[in-house]
């Protein structure tokens, strides 16, 4: 048996010396009492045995992988082994005549009857190919996933970037550089504040951003192209700043619009401030509540009040009604929560001042199907003229007791007569001009600026007599905005009345001919009337129409058909004769309007 041991160790460490493994023992003292040749050629021909655990990093050169940083003592598997655990790492590193090689190291203690630790059994090997071949695959995998996030970053219309501290673009992709001129990647190594040099207030917002790190945001024009561009400075372990990260957005589209609109608005209220009365928007809701939605800069003439204190309190101008009308007003608005009609009537209100006015009110009624009424209308101070009126008729009843009681002085009442009678001509031009006024007014919807219904049936019984007299074609066509209801419930009744004034603008500005006619036909329906034009002439008008309204893409998101607002026509051609109504024109129209929608809207259908 003694023999036979010698013999067995003797075996053990032939098949030691030869696995392509490194192994070592680690004896409890942290000496390293054996290792292999395999082990030897890693670390080196001047190993030192007889080393203290804790000096193997120093004695070997062992760093941290990827680093220049000695491996830190406690961490060594060697130590954490003799310390009663089997401890494995794969970030360990030596360097052997000049090149790097990656180790792995896995060390088990060995325990004693005791419990203790007795000594430690290293296995290590060479893992340089394995790690290369996972660095390989990590960056072909890196580059794939960079290849994907800028093509996902160049189809969209933004610019990602960044930049260094200094202020020079190290990324700099995004389709929206296309706006600027520039490809994706041209800008990276050039310096933001020599790009906007000719931005001032573009360069101190990056400077300022770059030096106190508060957030960047600002909107600028540049080569014809409105940026907005937002980003945040990113920081070191220190929390000194190293750049910032951003992103810029083509805002152009949307800045035009915005202009757009500011310019239609300016537009409206130098419309609203110098019509001869006061524009309104009066809402009644089925409870019997009701409010003002808008009134136009005349209120504070006519009632003496701000429109903001009427809006807020429909009260403030209720009472202000004279005494003696407010019975017929108050019945006038319990009608028509059942049944809202069209008004034109005369009553005096007393101001804040004390001052009585005599005001016209013409309004024209929509009840809307969530049950409200409302009344787009105008009022007007018609308090001189009332004044006339009275002074007429004052000197009516005077010139009668004159001529009851006097008999002489013939000649002065001739002249006083043809004084009053100059008087009564002057007043009535005035009242004829008035009332051209108003009759304008009336024929006028008071949302969108085209014809109303009245004005429409107006027109197209006047053309329909001159058609049948000239044998010419009368065209019709009736529009409808499609899923109209869902667009207010979703957007509100303001943004469909926007909608609305958009839709009727692009309508009157693609009619070309002044015997043409746009008119609201109620609610959301429009109707054009075209005359001397047959069916294929008609088409040609809807197809434009529709064109122009899809133009203007105004967002719809609940609409069933598209993301943006579209209108379905129905168009009618006849050539009118004694025989004919104008109703069958309608009807026509309307049977097309009907098929369009049943056929999936967004379309034109022609009978």
């Amino acid at each position: 048996m003694s023999a036979k041991l010698p013999f067995a160790e003797q075996r053990l460490y032939q098949v030691l010396e030869v696995l392509p493994l490194g192994v070592a023992v680690i004896e409890k003292n942290g000496n390293y009492s054996y290792i292999n040749q395999t082990g030897q050629n890693l670390l080196g021909a001047d190993q030192v045995l007889n080393l203290v655990s804790e000096h193997t990093a120093i004695a070997y050169q062992i760093y941290r992988a990827g680093t220049n940083q000695i491996y830190p003592s406690k961490q060594l598997p060697s130590v954490q082994a003799l310390a009663g655990k089997v401890a494995n790492a794969d970030d360990l590193e030596i360097y052997r005549q000049g090149k790097a090689i990656a180790l792995e190291m896995k060390v088990i203690p060995i325990f004693d009857d005791s419990g203790e630790v007795a000594y430690a059994i290293a296995i290590f090997q060479d893992i340089t190919e394995r790690k290369q071949a996972e660095a390989a695959v990590l960056a072909e995998a890196l580059q794939q996933s960079e290849a994907y996030l800028r093509t996902v970053v160049n189809n969209f219309p933004l610019i990602l970037w960044a930049m260094d501290k200094n202020g020079v673009f190290t990324l700099s992709e995004g389709k929206g550089l296309e706006g600027l001129g520039l490809k994706p990647g041209e800008a990276v190594g050039q310096s933001v504040f020599e790009m906007y040099g000719n931005l001032p207030e573009v360069a101190a917002a990056f400077r300022n951003s770059l030096t106190t790190g508060v957030p960047y945001y600002v909107t600028a024009t540049t080569n014809g192209c409105t940026l907005e561009g937002m980003a945040n400075p990113f920081y070191d372990d220190q929390g000194n700043i190293q750049g910032m990260i951003g992103v810029s957005m083509d805002i152009t589209a949307r800045k035009q619009a915005e202009d757009a609109l500011k310019k239609s608005e300016a537009q409206f209220r130098r419309l609203a401030e110098n019509v001869p009365g006061m524009i309104y928007r009066y809402i009644l809701h089925p409870d019997g509540t009701d409010e003002f939605t808008y009134l136009s800069p005349r209120c504070r003439e006519i009632y003496e009040l701000e429109p903001e204190a009427i809006i807020q309190n429909s009260q403030k101008m209720w009472s202000l009604v004279h005494p003696d009308d407010s019975l017929a007003i108050q019945s006038l608005i319990a009608e028509s929560l059942h049944k809202p009609e069209s008004i034109n009537l005369e009553h005096r209100i007393i101001t804040p001042s004390g001052r009585v006015k005599w005001i016209q009110v013409i309004a024209q009624a929509e009840q809307q199907t969530n049950g409200d009424n409302i009344w787009d209308g105008v009022v007007i101070d018609i308090t001189q003229r009332k004044h006339t009126e009275q002074l007429l008729a004052d000197y009516n009843r005077t010139l009668e007791r004159q001529v009851r009681e006097r008999t002489i002085a013939l000649e002065q009442e001739i002249w006083e007569r043809k004084r009053a009678e100059d008087a009564a001509k002057a007043a009535e031009i005035a009242l004829r001009k008035a009332n051209l006024e108003l009759e304008r007014l009336a024929t006028l919807d008071g949302l969108t600026q085209v014809a109303n219904r009245r004005r429409f049936d107006e027109y197209l019984s006047q053309e329909w007599r001159r058609m049948a007299r000239e044998q010419q074609y009368l065209s019709l066509i009736l529009c409808d905005v499609d899923y109209f209801k869902s667009y207010n419930d979703h957007y509100g009744h303001q943004a469909g009345d926007a909608c609305l004034k958009r839709v009727a603008a692009a309508m009157r500005n693609t009619l070309k001919r002044p015997a043409d006619l746009v008119a609201r036909y109620g609610g959301e329906e429009f109707a054009i009337i075209l005359p001397s034009t047959a069916m294929q002439g008609a088409i040609a008008v809807a197809q434009a129409i529709q064109k122009a309204i899809k133009l203007l893409r105004l967002p719809h998101i609940q609409s069933q058909i598209s993301d943006f607002i579209t209108v379905s026509f129905g168009v009618s051609s006849i050539i009118p004769t004694h025989n004919l109504r104008a109703e069958t024109l309608i009807t026509t129209a309307d049977e097309a309007l009907y098929e369009a929608k049943k056929q999936g809207r967004d379309r034109i259908i022609c009978i």
